[in-house]
């Protein structure tokens, strides 16, 4: 089976990770949240890691913080891998892509420090910049289950004539 990859395509700036339940936090829909999404939002592009955990209400979301114009998520054994591309040439098969991904040994990813706990094991991919009620770019909707996970990088990865930052999440618990 040939899937399509399903990338989340934004015009530069942080993207998103944030569990279904805190969506409504983000995607403010009054005036009022309106105004406090926007601070998320200046908040999100002033970290300076290239993966980070935000709080938001009462929990947490992932911020990639870098100029990033395109990303997706790709489920494999241990929890899954958000790749983002730093340059991609022809077009990425989604059977290519997932499988170079999950043949990468374990030992090849640096361990960021980071571990995310997921409570609601639907979340969501997205522009940060995305941050009002409704959707303007495209989005990435996947499943977790609950538990921790460690968040291991790849800050280069190259496949055939495409280069990508990958980062790993391992369920610990």
């Amino acid at each position: 089976m040939n899937k399509k990859i399903n990338w989340v395509e934004g015009d530069g700036g942080p993207h998103i990770i944030i569990e279904s339940k805190f969506l409504k936090i983000w995607k403010g829909e009054s005036d009022k949240e309106f105004e406090r999404s926007l601070c998320f939002y200046e908040k999100a592009c002033s970290i300076n890691a290239y993966i980070s955990e935000l709080n938001i209400g009462s929990g947490k979301c992932i911020i990639i913080n870098e100029d990033i114009l395109i990303s997706t998520w790709i489920t494999d054994n241990t929890g899954g891998i958000l790749v983002v591309g730093n340059y991609i040439g022809d077009e990425m098969e989604y059977d290519t892509l997932s499988k170079e991904i999950n043949d990468i040994p374990q030992y090849e990813y640096s361990d960021t420090e980071l571990v995310y706990q997921v409570c609601d094991q639907e979340l969501y991919l997205f522009p940060a910049c995305d941050f009002d009620k409704g959707w303007h770019y495209n989005y990435c909707k996947f499943n977790l289950l609950p538990g921790n996970y460690r968040v291991k990088m790849i800050e280069e990865y190259v496949i055939k004539d495409s280069s990508f930052r990958l980062f790993k999440f391992i369920k610990t618990s």
